[in-house]
């Protein structure tokens, strides 16, 4: 584990992590969608934008869930065709 700052939305936060790397990009990422949602909606507090920045993440996260179990479910049909064809 190593210890960085992030900086999102004007606010430092020291964090514990595996992969800086990753965690810098993340918070690149959530600070980039609440700067957007606040040139849309200025008057928004920042912990309403983080908020729709969270809504915003979940439903990609559940979009991208769903589309790999789809490509499970296909994977697993193909080796099932594969399996019998090779009997």
């Amino acid at each position: 584990m190593e210890k960085i700052n992030v900086n999102v939305y004007g606010d430092n936060y020291p964090l514990r992590v595996e992969s800086s790397e990753l965690t810098e990009r993340s918070a690149r990422e959530v600070d980039g969608v609440m700067r957007r949602f606040a040139e849309k909606a200025p008057d928004l507090d920042p912990r309403k934008l983080a908020v729709l920045a969270a809504i915003q993440f979940a439903e990609k996260k559940n979009e991208l869930e769903e589309e790999l179990s789809q490509l499970r479910q296909k994977m697993a049909r193909v080796n099932e065709l594969i399996e019998q064809n090779l009997q």
